[in-house]
């Protein structure tokens, strides 16, 4: 039996196909291309570029040395053209831009200059003058940033004029609150719902394999594109307002004084102190199937303080309102309800979460009625078309605008309840302000946070 010879390939500078350019990665050699010699070249070039952090020019240069793909790579500004404000956040603000000259992907042996990728594509850029936020972002995105439910990071640059550091990454038409807004009366909603929750939790399934937790999974941290179509590049989670931001301090007894998110999706364990779990974004992701079913934030028409805290941690959880009843299927608010139980171990797992919806979501587009599941779901679907047309559409309307002043849904620092611990007496006789209300202008809560 003949045994084929493979033939080696040599580049001009040397290198042989048979070399290792990565680990377990062996040195491709075609079309002018060769990836150790695009590693030498961009190894020579490190002394022409920084970020004025030593820590994030070595974690963006151990990338470029480490990755074959999803490199992390350092973007001039000058690269941007276009720049518009989308929005502020709690991390800083958020512009969109084209990226003029793209990005470099390899050298090119035969032509001897760089071959770029995304010439002229639009991407987003999160502005932050924290440094150390970014460097412990830059470490998690080195392990994720071939995840397919992430949203994609192309690198870091730095505004001339501010001084901020800015996270490249994909663009996408919104996020998920504003597309329920959108969507809700879309007679095709109970579909497009499904496929949604579908992504999510692949997404928290996969999270499993050695990838971090979310921490801070709400509809405004799930970007999503307008015309969403499951198993499309439609949907990502924005890693940089979750895992990274939630900056725990630890206290001797390994209880956590300080966290970062929203109120209403941090689950109660947390609340009081304990460190975050997978089991924990479970609990988010029920307060997103709440969102997806009324249009309404949880705890939307309260006060996002110690005292909303307090009552999570007592049981307390977002109520749908009686008239939006019957457009929902018991079951939905059953496991609903099973993802925000108080107990860790009591709530779904996410590829029970993800099989649940794909077996609902196949008879649905079936038209398959063969139990007692799709029967409730044929009849919520009707009674929601008939609100449709009647004046519980304005009673929703009217509702849904009702947002406490001081309610907060822009992720801010939040003192747990075992950090607050010894101040509760000082705080309910009101010698102390409650550190988790909001004060008229949510800034100042926010700065004070960025470095925690």
């Amino acid at each position: 039996m003949s045994q084929i010879i493979k033939k080696i390939k040599y580049c001009p500078d040397g290198h042989s196909s048979d070399d290792f350019a990565y680990s377990h990665c062996k040195n491709y050699i075609k079309y002018g291309n060769c990836f150790l010699c695009t590693k030498e070249h961009l190894i020579q070039e490190f002394k022409t570029w920084s970020s004025g952090n030593a820590n994030i020019d070595k974690i963006i240069q151990e990338s470029q040395i480490n990755n074959r793909l999803e490199k992390v790579h350092w973007i001039h500004y000058d690269n941007f053209q276009n720049i518009e404000h989308i929005a502020d956040g709690g991390h800083g603000s958020v512009y969109s831009a084209k990226i003029e000259k793209g990005i470099k992907c390899d050298w090119n042996f035969t032509k001897q200059e760089w071959d770029y990728d995304f010439e002229g594509i639009k991407v987003a850029l999160k502005e932050t003058k924290d440094s150390s936020y970014i460097a412990e972002f830059l470490k998690v995105i080195n392990i994720v940033n071939n995840n397919q439910y992430l949203a994609k990071y192309y690198g870091i640059s730095k505004n001339p004029s501010t001084q901020g550091y800015i996270i490249v990454m994909d663009l996408f038409d919104g996020d998920l609150h504003n597309l329920i807004t959108k969507k809700f009366w879309d007679l095709g909603w109970w579909e497009l719902k499904l496929d949604i929750l579908i992504t999510i939790a692949w997404s928290l399934e996969n999270s499993n394999l050695n990838y971090p937790i979310y921490c801070n999974l709400h509809t405004g941290n799930i970007l999503i594109n307008d015309n969403f179509e499951l198993n499309k590049a439609d949907s990502a989670i924005n890693l940089g307002l979750c895992q990274l931001e939630n900056d725990l301090i630890l206290n001797a007894d390994n209880k956590i004084s300080k966290i970062y998110g929203l109120i209403p999706f941090i689950p109660p364990e947390v609340l009081r102190g304990n460190e975050f779990t997978r089991e924990g974004d479970i609990y988010s992701f029920g307060g997103i199937m709440y969102e997806m079913v009324t249009a309404q934030r949880p705890f939307a028409d309260q006060a996002h303080d110690t005292y909303l805290m307090i009552d999570i941690c007592n049981g307390v959880r977002p109520k749908v309102p009686d008239f939006m009843l019957n457009w929902i299927p018991e079951w939905y608010l059953d496991v609903m309800y099973q993802c925000l139980n108080d107990d860790p171990s009591e709530r779904p797992t996410a590829v029970e979460l993800s099989n649940l919806f794909c077996e609902i979501s196949e008879k649905l587009d079936a038209n398959i009625v063969d139990d007692d599941v799709m029967q409730q779901l044929e009849i919520s679907i009707e009674n929601k078309q008939k609100a449709f047309k009647s004046q519980e559409l304005f009673e929703l309307s009217t509702s849904s605008s009702k947002l406490h002043p001081q309610s907060c849904y822009i992720s801010r620092c939040i003192h747990t309840l075992h950090g607050l611990h010894d101040l509760f007496e000082a705080i309910n006789s009101g010698n102390l302000s409650d550190p988790n209300l909001l004060l008229k202008s949510n800034e100042s809560t926010i700065s004070n946070c960025q470095n925690l």
